[in-house]
């Protein structure tokens, strides 16, 4: 917002701080262990001392009961678990890698670990006397009459089955309170502790077998990875949900094409995904404005957080959350028909290189109640400040290029109706209509839309009322800020400044000259015919 903003991850203490609680030794995290593991673990064991086989993995943090933890592989920003236990699936190649996690517990915490990873494991572990029974089971709930836990696969039976190739969430229905640890082909995956037992597999052609063990207890099954045809792959099921645990679960296994179709109601938590769809078949979120989702306060978590690619939101409302709907490195991502609004900061948030992306024909408003400095309406890339904690150096831009913000109603925004940040290239603004966006004057905070990026382009936008400008152009950093186009928007009235301020230097904007209701008149800047 403005020429400043904050930095996301707050002061960098100035050493990481050791925790002396280990995740994977206790029951629960009030218990106390003689021999503490450290912050960072893969299956129990320490993060680092010996390496690791090559896939997938999940990387484990004894933060405490009541953070919200952030990953990062190698300096890139992976993503943000709110719920003990903290824990993150990576896949790293062979060679040296860096781990960081980061929380705010009495301060800024964080821990790094440099570790290795080595050539997969060769010996498949021996086969079980008995093959797991094929019966069709919803991955949460075993089925009646049936005792053999199984592996399964979008509710199907994954032994004997044949899976295309790519990613896909293998489930086992193991009784609640375990914690299920999983392989594939002997390569150890990692675990999880929390109901329903899932885990992401990237398997390539010809045949598998994937092994769950829990509390003494084993099942396994072999299956069939066969490449897809070349033409256009048939769409996954649809998922219905009506609670926040069907969200939470729908969300974690969501798969290629699948439509995630939400029930009207309250949907209270912290809803992520880091599933991808297709260029072809886009995983979609879809419900009516009356499905709510909501983190239940407006000072923390984000009421819908998406890392994967490929996605399409489409109807549903998002309230009464830190932040609203936030985009991390998901690319080609359509927002659609949306309401967001009442939230403490941001309502939208395209962030981490999360380009080719649209939001439209959406309704955002009433931003900023908790935090007025940050309460943009919608807001594209990172502010230089925050590159370091967001990209992994002050020196690397957040490239979020190429988002289309079109056919929007922004109102009541107490930082920018849109802010778009020094990085970004060659994103539109489109006939949108702003109202009192841009009212609190705090951080700078005083336009409809503030453009520190390069090559975009504003045309047909509408409104009335601010604290300053209607639209702004500032260069913060030397080459960005250039190449911005202004044509055919309107000043209906309440803009006592200009219509489109230009910071003063070479940023070549280019102002289509008209009559404007701006108070003082168009630009401050030379206009074209």
């Amino acid at each position: 917002m403005g020429a400043s903003s904050r930095a996301n991850w707050g002061v960098v203490r100035a050493a990481a701080v050791v925790l002396v609680i280990g995740l994977s030794a206790f029951a629960s995290p009030a218990t106390a262990i003689a021999a503490p593991l450290p912050a960072l673990s893969v299956g129990g064991k320490p993060l680092g001392t010996a390496p690791l086989p090559s896939g997938a993995v999940s990387v484990s943090v004894n933060a405490p009961v009541g953070v919200s933890v952030k990953f990062k592989l190698d300096g890139r920003y992976l993503g943000e678990d709110p719920a003990w236990p903290f824990s993150w699936p990576i896949t790293a190649g062979p060679g040296e890698h860096k781990m960081e996690a980061r929380w705010d517990s009495r301060g800024r915490q964080e821990i790094k670990t440099t570790f290795t990873v080595g050539p997969a494991a060769s010996a498949p572990p021996s086969k079980p006397a008995q093959p797991t029974p094929a019966v069709i089971v919803q991955p949460t709930t075993p089925v009646s009459g049936v005792s053999t836990p199984v592996l399964s696969v979008d509710g199907g039976a994954l032994a004997g089955s044949s899976q295309p190739s790519g990613s896909f969430v293998v489930a086992v229905n193991a009784p609640k309170g375990a914690t299920v640890k999983f392989k594939i082909d002997g390569t150890y995956l990692g675990q999880d502790s929390t109901p329903p037992y899932m885990w992401p597999i990237s398997a390539g052609d010809g045949s598998h077998e994937i092994d769950a063990r829990w509390s003494g207890a084993r099942t396994s099954a072999e299956f069939q990875v066969a490449a897809r045809a070349p033409t256009a792959p048939k769409a996954a099921a649809g998922v219905r949900v009506a609670t926040s645990a069907e969200l939470t679960a729908a969300l974690t296994a969501a798969r290629p094409g699948q439509t995630i179709h939400l029930a009207d109601g309250s949907y209270v938590g912290r809803f992520a995904s880091a599933a991808s769809g297709t260029a072809a078949a886009p995983i979609t979120l879809s419900g009516s404005r009356k499905a709510i989702l909501s983190t239940g306060s407006l000072t923390r978590g984000y009421g819908l957080h998406l890392t994967g690619s490929h996605w399409v939101v489409n109807g549903i409302s998002v309230t009464r959350s830190g932040k609203g709907i936030v985009l991390d490195g998901s690319k080609h991502t359509t927002i659609r028909s949306v309401d967001v609004g009442h939230t403490g900061a941001e309502a939208v948030h395209f962030r981490a290189n999360s380009s080719d992306g649209v939001i439209e024909n959406s309704v955002i408003h009433d931003t900023g109640l908790d935090k007025p400095a940050y309460g943009e309406g919608i807001y594209i890339g990172s502010a230089t400040s925050n590159w370091k904690s967001i990209m992994g150096s002050a020196s690397v831009p957040d490239q979020t290029d190429r988002i289309v913000v079109r056919n929007n109603r922004i109102s009541n925004t107490t930082a920018e109706g849109v802010d778009v940040k020094e990085g970004t290239t060659g994103g539109s603004l489109i006939n949108n209509v702003f109202s009192n966006a841009g009212h609190s004057g705090q951080n700078f905070a005083d336009s409809w839309v503030d453009v520190k990026g390069n090559g975009y382009r504003v045309t047909g936008n509408s409104g009335a009322g601010t604290k300053l400008d209607a639209f702004q152009v500032h260069g913060v950093l030397p080459g960005w800020g250039t190449d911005n186009t202004f044509s055919d928007n309107s000043v209906a009235g309440g803009v006592p400044g200009y219509e489109v301020w230009v910071q003063s230097g070479p940023l070549r904007t280019i102002v289509s000259s008209g009559s404007s209701g701006a108070a003082r008149g168009m630009s401050n800047v030379a206009c074209v015919t």
